[in-house]
């Protein structure tokens, strides 16, 4: 793990703090860091990090380094150091730049995967700010005896994996993608006919590649779906319990419903359901709430029932639900594969379908 430690130059204690992490969690990550602006970009352009840990959020240096590392795929941390404590923010020097500099440090606490309080009254007080959700309390050694350096730095690292173990997406290759998709379409289809020729390297990922994998299964719900696919396709992967493993999850998230639990079980014929079916995904869409469970269920549901082609058509043209359900064809034919032979109605690609691909594939982005 690569991490970019960025202070104020002005605030010693924020040097100390950051030289202390250095010290302490030398050999367990690989630990930079800057106060400089110009070196901080251009660290961030050069090199890959895996996180960036703001000390400090009060001057737009700060929004400018988070942009930056947002631009090249550095997860952001920030720890106030008091900052934003309420009798900071109505300190009397501050007032003629304050609506500007609250701009830019409302949008880097927002996008932020974690704030860090160093205590309770700061943890509150973020609380009641309300920009951001995701609040750990971690004390200072610096200023307390109630915290060893050992036990602070300890804590501090249990949430620089927990980010790393968020959005686990976001952080696969192309080739670990590849083997996501089609495990989870083996999983649903239940068999090796439908699954095209593998690639050479298909299952031979790495113990991180892996936790990868099952970490985002569990978070999206399709863990079942995942090891059926290893087993249909006879692939080896390590013995892995994730589920003591915690992740960062989105402001206002939601675990995905089944769609059947959603719309139960009580239909006369299967374009009913299927009619329901797609009317629960428009309002899955609308709400922003389509996942890739949704679109695995759809296909298993399709692949397992008679459906009337044409009659579903024309019914989905009347319910003005036609385009969705072709776009989300569209979708399953890019992610899972899905037969287009096997799909009810033509799929479309257009920008419409590149929007509900980025919900799916962004669904845990922070």
């Amino acid at each position: 793990m690569r991490i970019l430690h960025f202070y104020d130059p002005g605030k010693e204690i924020q040097a100390h703090y950051v030289h202390l992490l250095k010290d302490v969690m030398a050999g367990s990550a690989e630990l930079h860091d800057t106060c400089s602006l110009r070196e901080a970009r251009q660290q961030l352009s050069s090199t890959h990090f895996d996180l960036l840990h703001l000390h400090g959020c009060w001057s737009q240096r700060y929004a400018s380094v988070a942009t930056a590392a947002h631009r090249n795929g550095t997860r952001v941390i920030i720890t106030p150091h008091g900052e934003l404590e309420p009798w900071i923010l109505k300190e009397r020097e501050w007032q003629e730049k304050l609506p500007k500099t609250l701009l830019y440090q409302r949008r880097t606490i927002m996008q932020a995967y974690v704030i860090i309080a160093m205590g309770k009254m700061e943890a509150e007080s973020l609380q009641r700010l309300g920009w951001n959700p995701r609040i750990e309390t971690v004390r200072n050694a610096l200023i307390t005896h109630s915290i060893s350096r050992e036990e602070m730095t300890r804590q501090l690292f249990t949430i620089y994996q927990r980010v790393m173990d968020s959005d686990q997406l976001n952080l696969m290759t192309p080739t670990e993608r590849d083997t996501l998709f089609l495990l989870l379409k083996a999983g649903t289809c239940g068999s090796k006919e439908w699954i095209p020729s593998l690639p050479s390297s298909f299952g031979q990922q790495d113990t991180a590649q892996w936790r990868r994998l099952f970490i985002y299964a569990r978070d999206e719900q399709v863990e079942p779906v995942l090891r059926r696919g290893l087993h249909v396709l006879n692939v080896s992967a390590p013995y892995m319990d994730v589920s003591t493993i915690e992740s960062y999850l989105p402001t206002g998230y939601t675990a995905p419903q089944t769609i059947a639990s959603a719309i139960g079980n009580q239909y006369a014929t299967e374009n009913d359901r299927m009619l329901a079916t797609f009317r629960h995904l428009n309002n899955l869409t609308q709400h922003n709430k389509l996942a890739i469970c949704h679109l695995l269920e759809l296909e298993k549901e399709i692949r397992e029932h008679y459906i009337d082609e044409s009659s579903l058509a024309e019914t989905l043209q009347e319910n003005r639900l036609l385009p969705l359900a072709r776009r989300i064809m569209g979708v399953m034919q890019r992610l899972t594969a899905f037969e287009e032979g096997m799909m009810p109605v033509t799929p479309i690609h257009d920008k419409k379908t590149k929007e509900l691909e980025l919900m799916i594939t962004k669904h845990l982005s922070i």
